[in-house]
């Protein structure tokens, strides 16, 4: 059982908090931050994630293979930091680079009013209304999944098996938000 956790969900804590926000998603808690009207290829589509090494990193370069105006931030991380060296090597196995990547925190980033924010986790909405403003469009990233989820766990710490999972699951989510 415990192997099937790391494997599936990351860590412990990433499934107990899969599940609490799966049923909060359940409610309706998150439907705000579900899938916005109108064309999101039309605006800028910026990836917010912790770090900026793993997830958010990997859904800009997608989404911009698939012709989209995407760019990447943090809301946890200094600035100029290289991708996770895991996230390069997935990234290269799926014909994407990452190697040129240097992390950027949300408050250096310039946002600007049409940007589509697409965040990887609920706390994360609440993050960037506290260090960036409420006046931006907000969505969960997992939103977009064929079977929607509100809880990107973040890869970082985790297990080779979950960390392949969770960017496999980040390229979902942009495929998802592409079509």
């Amino acid at each position: 059982m415990s192997q099937w956790v790391y494997e599936r969900f990351g860590s412990k804590q990433g499934f107990v908090r899969f599940i609490y926000h799966r049923a909060l998603s359940l409610t309706g808690a998150y439907r705000k931050y579900s899938r916005p009207p109108g064309p999101v290829t039309s605006r800028r589509v910026v990836f917010i994630c912790s770090g900026n090494i793993c997830r958010s990193p990997l859904a800009e370069v997608y989404a911009r293979s698939l012709g989209m105006e995407a760019a990447s931030c943090g809301l946890n991380c200094g600035d100029a930091f290289p991708a996770d060296p895991r996230a390069r090597e997935f990234a290269r196995q799926q014909g994407l680079n990452l190697e040129d990547h240097k992390t950027v925190n949300v408050r250096d980033f310039e946002f600007r009013a049409s940007d589509l924010i697409v965040v990887m986790e609920p706390s994360h909405l609440y993050q960037f209304e506290q260090k960036i403003g409420k006046q931006y469009t907000l969505v969960l990233a997992g939103s977009y999944c064929r079977n929607p989820i509100p809880y990107i766990h973040d890869p970082f710490n985790c297990c080779p098996a979950f960390f392949t999972r969770c960017e496999t699951i980040v390229m979902e989510s942009v495929r998802g938000l592409y079509a």
